[in-house]
């Protein structure tokens, strides 16, 4: 057989094989196609997907003992043919409540927050980006985005589910990683999608009690599931089809004002307080560093430590050891970076309610001598370069451990107060009020605050005014989040 022969029929059987394969894919999804309504789906030119949920508090939960239930709900309109969108939603927990909106005319998208009364530029008009996760709530959404990514779509081994047997399709989706709906082999319906998550592990959506909402097929239930565990439990979930969306409802009320300048935390932020001590951070992740007589001490947990310490070092030209990291609360996006502490050689100043869930949280568990067990107050060091930490409690967390420098008259906080913009007063929330009672009954003196999540250094006046001008937040009567 000559060369030119053989590539000739290597290439006819590569085709061949592409072509079956495309052929199963097509086949299952015509069937799915047929099932959810056919042409009725294939033309889909709008949706609205209401989904009321109740929010397990995993890993955010008041205390490590007991796991309590927020709410949320959402309501996202995606009018397809004239390229619109409103993506409302409402929060509620022990801490307090949010409502926010995006409206997306297809080429702008603005982001509103009703309780500052304030509106900013959203970073992408397109819907899969800031409501990807409510769209994948709904299985009639999905098997619409699978006829229309078929050509992409992979058919994967059979599996059971339920008890039933399963057929497995990977699709793209925009702005997220690939998606894997598990389709009913007699149904043809969608009971299942997973998408994985190299943080969280598998990120799982189940569907059931599909029925026909007129010439369409959807489910009437959806849960979440993240890792095996349920992080969001449907109480209602309706979905409407073909209702378009005027332009008028994605025009920007009137009687909002603009948002001011957002930090950009992309890069390292530094904050210099002293000569000692330090705020420094990225990306939504602060840590406050000071130099003291027994090594550098520091608050704020989140992963990627080790790189705020590195910049700490640099800044300040301090380069004692870190001695020990202060847990503010038990909270798992605030222990991120625990395990970094432990590798730098940190003990872990907390309280004996926390250690459990810390010991699990890093890899491999440390043991009981890591953990330095805070009173309700802990001096690290002497003389004016000393740290005192203080306990509370909040709504927030039943256990709260705040630093605080005298010297500098500076604390550091966790989640209560602050604001992503460079300059205004931050918008309070009930745990606002609560961290500015407990900071009061401290009886310090405070005259500048760093947190955990913003970039800017706030005042003590800052908390205060803000704590002042709280109101409770009451859902705007005029969302259909509301109704």
């Amino acid at each position: 057989m000559t060369q030119r022969l053989l590539v000739s029929l290597l290439t006819l059987l590569a085709v061949s094989s592409n072509s079956i394969a495309g052929e199963k894919e097509d086949k299952l999804i015509e069937k799915l196609s047929k099932a959810y309504g056919g042409e009725a789906l294939t033309t889909l030119s709008s949706y609205k997907i209401v989904d009321h949920f109740l929010a397990p508090t995993a890993g955010q939960s008041h205390s490590p003992s007991l796991m309590e239930v927020s709410s949320s709900r959402q309501v996202l309109q995606v009018d397809l043919k004239n390229n619109r969108a409103i993506y409302d939603t409402w929060n509620q927990g022990r801490s307090g409540a949010f409502q926010g909106s995006v409206i997306s005319d297809g080429e702008k998208a603005y982001t509103i927050n009703y309780q500052a009364g304030t509106y900013g530029d959203a970073n992408n008009a397109d819907p899969h980006v800031f409501a990807g996760g409510s769209m994948r709530t709904s299985d009639t959404v999905l098997a619409y985005e699978l006829t229309k990514a078929r050509d992409k779509a992979v058919l994967k081994e059979d599996v059971s589910f339920m008890n039933r047997p399963h057929h497995v399709v990977t699709m793209p989706f925009p702005s997220s990683s690939d998606l894997n709906l598990y389709i009913d082999a007699e149904t043809s319906l969608i009971s299942k999608m997973v998408r994985e998550n190299p943080a969280l592990g598998d990120l799982s959506y189940v569907y059931s009690g599909h029925t026909k909402i007129g010439d369409l097929v959807s489910a009437t239930s959806i849960n979440f599931f993240v890792d095996g565990q349920p992080n969001l439990i449907s109480t209602k979930h309706a979905l409407t089809f073909n209702q378009p969306l005027d332009a008028s409802s994605v025009t920007l009320p009137s009687d909002l004002s603009a948002e001011g300048q957002r930090i950009d935390t992309s890069e390292m932020v530094i904050n210099k307080i002293s000569d000692g001590v330090y705020h420094v951070g990225q990306n939504g992740g602060f840590s406050l560093f000071a130099d003291t007589s027994i090594g550098t001490v520091a608050a704020g947990g989140y992963a990627g430590l080790t790189a705020r310490l590195k910049s700490f070092a640099k800044a300040s030209g301090r380069f004692k050891p870190l001695s020990h990291q202060i847990v503010t609360h038990h909270h798992s996006d605030h222990i991120g970076g625990l395990g970094e502490a432990v590798q730098l050689g940190a003990r872990l100043l907390t309280v004996d309610d926390n250690v459990e869930t810390i010991k699990k949280s890093i890899n491999p568990e440390p043991t009981d001598t890591v953990f330095y067990r805070s009173g309700p107050r802990t001096t690290l060091g002497d003389g004016r370069n000393r740290i005192e930490v203080y306990e509370i409690s909040t709504s927030h967390a039943s256990s709260f451990l705040v630093m605080y420098a005298p010297a500098e008259k500076t604390v550091f906080i966790a989640d209560h107060f602050g604001s992503p913009f460079a300059k205004g007063l931050p918008t309070a929330s009930s745990s606002s009020v609560e961290m500015f009672n407990q900071l009061k009954k401290l009886d310090i003196d405070i005259e500048k605050i760093a947190t955990a999540h913003n970039a800017r250094i706030f005042t003590m006046k800052e908390l205060t005014d803000s704590a002042a001008a709280f109101k409770e937040v009451v859902c705007s009567a005029n969302r259909p989040v509301c109704l």
